[in-house]
């Protein structure tokens, strides 16, 4: 792969330093949009750090029209444990707006398992099946899944939306990674990831065409 300009968001949560300090080892050019600059500690001559609305396109617009590629590692706190998170879906719309009239396609998003409610049963274990997704992140999924449903009504973004496991801390490994493009979990996989892994993931598919406009888990080992 050669090197990208790539433009991401959420850069200086936990999944998106990461993904940058990866990106960078990669040899990738890097703005990373944020909310608040001093959060991000990484020193490196292709790494830019934007103080960035991410929901205002007027801000955004110039950084989406100087990168090749977008990576969300947006996450967002749930709001209302009665309607789905509207955060996903109003980043999402701004990024199709703005690459539309930059002639961008490429984005890649960090979701999560269990978007699609039909997937939520396959949950291992009754505790977190009946309740931590029911009751404490179930708006969020669905936030995340009414994101997906607006990507999958575009016609001029290639999207990715990556759905790990639940995330950990760990350093990045080698492990072979298993997939699922037909539903929100990979059945044969631990049920945890560590986030390094994930931005290894995010990285690796950047021109992997067999991954645009998919919505795919993702996970590592086994069950």
């Amino acid at each position: 792969m050669s090197p990208k300009k790539l433009l991401v968001l959420g850069a200086s949560g936990n999944t998106g330093q990461h993904l940058v300090t990866q990106a960078l080892e990669r040899d990738h050019v890097v703005t990373a949009l944020v909310r608040d600059p001093d959060k991000i500690q990484i020193k490196n001559e292709n790494l830019s750090i934007e103080k960035c609305d991410v929901f205002n396109e007027e801000e955004i617009r110039p950084h989406v029209e100087k990168n090749d590629v977008v990576i969300s590692c947006l996450g967002f706190r749930g709001t209302d444990r009665k309607e789905p998170n509207p955060y996903f879906i109003k980043v999402a719309q701004v990024l199709s707006e703005t690459m539309l009239g930059a002639g961008r396609r490429r984005v890649i998003f960090l979701h999560s398992w269990y978007t699609h409610p039909d997937s939520r049963s396959k949950c291992r274990g009754f505790f977190l099946r009946n309740f931590f997704l029911k009751y404490f992140i179930g708006k969020t999924l669905d936030g995340m899944r009414k994101s997906e449903e607006f990507l999958e009504s575009t016609d001029h973004l290639d999207y990715t939306c990556i759905q790990p496991a639940h995330l950990l801390h760990g350093p990045v490994t080698d492990q072979e990674f298993k997939i699922n493009d037909t539903e929100s979990c990979v059945p044969d996989a631990a049920q945890a990831i560590n986030r390094a892994d994930v931005a290894r993931y995010m990285l690796d598919v950047i021109d992997d065409e067999g991954s645009f406009r998919k919505v795919r888990a993702i996970g590592v080992g086994e069950p």
